[in-house]
């Protein structure tokens, strides 16, 4: 049987150039050699499979790469061979029309394999089915377990008789190839279903790289003599190939000293020196870092990620965050401390994954990096150390390899994908599970994302991964369900956790867990005083206060129209301040975020700060290093006031005097509060805060401790509010709404634990929800949004708002000029006008394949940047106008209130 007339791919990249066709088995073995040179430069993932497979590192190798090879196994089939009719193998003795050319290779493997487990040499049929998931794994290669309910038929009728003769003589001949383990070892049901996740995400890699005819070109197989020849060279390219696609783990610094993380003048925090002390758990190990706002758990948990990558455990780590504004800035933190963390003379890739990261400056400087010598940079100094930060350009062309970088900044939302059912997870899930993902801001999800993150945490320990999870005001409760799913990861029982010190070090190992007491940082505990204020206009006066001492001053709304407004109020008074929201068009939110840092943030002058007034929502109530001289904030639940209060007063000031005091707007808390009791005060952030009881407890609260006292005061203040006992403080009139809001929270965990994948399951088409039509989300939205591409109408012209921002990039520009609202706001596009309908329907014509839903917004220039257009509402046309400086507004209708922001 002449296996080598099988074609694997028949559409060369180069026509004319190249060969016609690429025979099956030089494919084939081009994938598994890319396999082989990853395992090879990735020796820590290698010892995480021979761990499973309970092989030494050779023999797991070579079954690695010989199942690999068997990725493509369907395509012998007759109904594969025959969708190229001019390359259908004469040996099946009948014309190509014999057979249908609808035909998915995938699940055909899967079915080949399943119903012949002799082709990898298993005879004993309770074997071969623990052998599914990792047979699923490798057919699954195109991002999916292959369904195999979705073929008809017969495995005769799908592959012929020589088909399957052809697949069983190529297993063999590359079996003796790669020299596959003989027996197969045996697996039982755990370690086969976890092997198959690793599996998956690797044949995935292997086929990405395998499949580049860059590296891979179509090979004539008259040009070698045996199939061996052909092996030798699929090596050789390969070794190649992973070099250049950046994915060989970059070397780590022997030493790292908090001087390269805090700098040579500052003291390392008890919680940095006990990250850079801390013995290591055998095994993965869970890190549970708790400690203040702006307290240095960035840099310590970094220390943690170089012990782990030194000890071997690790190669590189990933950092996420709730939002993409917080990825950008550790992104930029990472620009300037990720190259002491590898050795010096090799250059570390850094990545971002967010939707919107190739709009990143930074990101984008660091993809042109790629590729230059260290000579490109100067003569070594600091400044060269920053700017030689880079990015592989074959992990940044996709979101989905951004886990094979060394280091990486992102949303969460990224990392969550690892364990849903979405294409390609397991390509994620392969990265993150040999780097150390540093999950910031853990105490800021809702019930669902908790429990997704609880399920990242059970695959990271059950592949062998670590993690550290950092917070400033993480409730006990939430803390013993993360230790909890990490343990179940590790196969173990969770110890319910019991220390109630803070800050606190939890950490949790194979056989072990601790929870370390750590004093908080030298200087920087405080009282701070908690004054109410009982109505905004309130807020509006103590603004106007700071501005005339000539302080920085910051004023958090819960709403955007709720900023909005003070911000109009404010200029009513002769106050100029600035404005950030999420409703700016990507273009100017960038600017705004940046000249946000640049006036508020650690290195500002007492110049530059000097009666400055920023308006904001929640976009900077996380990870944004921000420094305010006073702080207003709208009533907001306890641990989101202890982040918000971490702005004030963060950095040292000579030029400050007096003491530093938080101001809420909130109603008082009575004893008997109407039913409505946050609803009449603040109308619009009662949508946003729907957990009313909670709002009350935290008033309730901080009334009667009358300050935030850090760090010794901040767990009792959050068990007040979020401990289950505090329930039975809550006053009858608000106690149906905290029932109504804990039965959506239990709600939304239910569809957490519907929507995440199950380690257990193994990588098979049913665990999870992998044939629904819908993505699975990584967030639950109650209030669905609608992305809007602003344009502007000139000399009969459609053109993007952000044009002048790169005029020769249409995808960018069009990217940067998109806002997202509401769809209670806008449902679809307003009627255009007859002698722009042409113009319109080209501009949507040359929009991507993923932009079709995106609502395109003509603006009108109306004089003082004001731009007006319009949208369709639910119940009709909405005007709407755009400024640079205040963002995008829905005017209201005549005669109505405008709904909440």
């Amino acid at each position: 049987m002449d296996y080598l007339s099988f074609w694997g791919k028949a559409k060369p990249a180069r026509p004319g150039q190249d060969p016609g066709w690429h025979p099956l088995a030089f494919h084939s073995l081009d994938v598994a050699a890319a396999g082989e040179a990853f395992l090879v430069a990735h020796s820590g993932l290698t010892d995480r499979f021979c761990d499973l497979f309970d092989l030494p590192a050779p023999k797991a190798v070579s079954l690695l790469r010989f199942l690999i090879c068997l990725h493509d196994i369907g395509k012998f089939a007759g109904r594969f061979q025959a969708k190229v009719p001019t390359r259908f193998p004469r040996c099946f003795g009948i014309d190509a029309s014999a057979f249908s050319s609808r035909f998915d290779h995938g699940w055909g493997g899967l079915r080949l394999l399943e119903e012949c487990p002799d082709i990898l040499g298993i005879a004993d049929r309770r074997q071969a089915r623990r052998w599914l998931p990792i047979c699923s794994a490798v057919a699954g290669h195109h991002g999916s377990p292959p369904d195999l309910t979705a073929t008809g038929g017969t495995l005769r009728a799908d592959f012929g008789p020589t088909g399957i003769a052809a697949a069983h003589e190529f297993a063999r001949r590359v079996g003796t190839l790669l020299g596959v383990p003989d027996p197969l070892p045996v697996v039982d049901d755990d370690r086969a279903r976890r092997i198959s996740w690793l599996l998956a995400g690797l044949a995935v890699l292997s086929d990405w790289v395998g499949s580049n005819e860059n590296w891979f070109p179509f090979r004539d197989p008259a040009h070698f003599p045996d199939l061996e020849s052909y092996w030798n060279n699929a090596r050789e390219q390969a070794n190649s190939a992973v070099r250049e696609t950046g994915i060989i783990p970059a070397a780590v610094a022997e030493h790292l000293d908090f001087d390269a993380l805090v700098g040579s003048r500052v003291t390392p925090s008890p919680m940095q020196k006990w990250a850079h002390d801390v013995p290591l758990p055998d095994g993965p190990a869970l890190f549970i870092v708790e400690d203040e706002t702006g307290s240095g758990k960035t840099e310590a948990a970094l220390m943690l990620a170089h012990r782990l990558m030194v000890s071997g455990r690790a190669a590189g780590f990933f950092v996420a965050l709730p939002t993409m504004a917080t990825a950008n800035a550790m992104f930029d933190r990472l620009d300037q401390t990720v190259r002491h963390l590898f050795a010096p003379d090799v250059i570390p890739s850094l990545a971002l994954a967010h939707g919107a990261r190739d709009l990143h400056h930074g990101f984008r400087e660091a993809r042109d990096n790629w590729g230059r010598t260290e000579e490109g940079y100067g003569d070594g100094g600091e400044a060269d150390i920053a700017a030689s930060t880079a990015c592989a350009e074959w992990i940044a062309d996709d979101r989905r390899r951004t886990f094979l970088a060394d280091a990486g900044a992102g949303t969460v939302d990224q990392a969550l994908l690892a364990v849903l059912p979405a294409r390609h997870q397991s390509l994620r899930l392969l990265g993150l599970a040999h780097r150390v993902p540093i999950i910031d801001e853990v105490h800021a999800y809702d019930a669902y994302m908790q429990r997704e993150i609880e399920t990242l945490l059970t695959f990271q320990a059950a592949l062998g991964g670590s993690a550290i999870l950092l917070s400033a005001t993480l409730p006990a409760g939430y803390r013993s369900s993360l230790v909890g799913a990490f343990a179940a990861g590790l196969g173990e029982p969770s110890v319910p956790v019991a220390e109630s010190a803070y800050p606190l070090a939890t950490v949790c190992g194979r056989g072990s867990q601790s929870e370390t007491p750590v004093a908080g940082r030298p200087g920087r505990a405080r009282r701070l005083p908690v004054c109410f204020l009982r109505s905004p206009d309130e807020a509006l006066v103590e603004v106007e206060r700071t501005v005339q001492a000539n302080q920085a001053a910051l004023y958090i709304r819960n709403t955007v129209d709720d900023a909005r407004e003070a911000h109009a109020a404010l200029a009513a008074r002769g106050i100029p301040a600035k404005l950030f929201h999420a409703r700016f068009a990507l273009v100017d939110r960038l600017e705004v975020e940046r000249r946000t840092v640049a006036i508020f943030g650690k290195n500002s002058t007492a110049e530059e700060r000097a009666g400055k007034v920023l308006i904001a929502t929640q976009v900077v109530e996380q990870s944004l290093d921000l420094d305010f001289d006073t702080l207003i904030s709208d009533l907001a639940p306890v641990d989101l006031l202890v982040q918000r209060a971490g702005r004030l007063w963060r950095h040292e000031r000579s030029e400050r005097t007096g003491e530093p005091e938080l101001h809420v707007v909130a109603p008082p808390a009575g004893d008997d509060p109407p039913e409505d009791w946050f609803e009449t005060f603040l109308p619009r952030a009662a949508y946003v805060y729907q957990d009313h009881a909670r709002l009350w407890l935290t008033v309730r609260t901080l009334e009667q401790v009358k300050a935030i006292e850090s760090p010794d005061g901040l767990r009792a203040l959050i068990e007040a509010v979020y401990a289950p006992e505090a329930e039975d403080s809550v006053p009858c009139s608000l106690f149906e709404k905290l029932l109504t809001f804990e039965g959506k929270e239990g709600a939304a965990r239910s569809m957490g634990n519907l929507n995440t994948l199950s380690v257990s399951s193994g990588y098979l088409r049913d665990s999870g929800a992998w044939g629904s039509d819908m993505r699975t989300p990584t967030r639950l939205i109650e209030d669905p949004r609608a992305i809007l591409r602003l344009a502007r109408v000139r000399g009969g012209q459609i053109e993007p708002y952000a044009l002048e921002h790169a005029p020769k990039e249409p995808w960018r520009v069009w990217r940067l000029s998109e806002v997202e609202i509401s769809r209670r706001h806008a449902v679809g596009e307003a009627s255009v006008p007859s002698h722009l309908a042409g113009t319109a329907r080209e501009v949507k014509e040359n929009w991507g394949r993923y932009d079709a839903d995106k609502i395109l917004v003509l603006l009108e220039d109306t004089g003082n940047g004001r731009l007006v257009g319009a949208v369709m509402g639910p119940d009709g046309e909405r005007t709407i106008s755009y400024t640079a400086r205040t963002g995008l507004v829905m005017e209201p209708r005549e005669g109505r209130v405008a709904s909440p922001g």
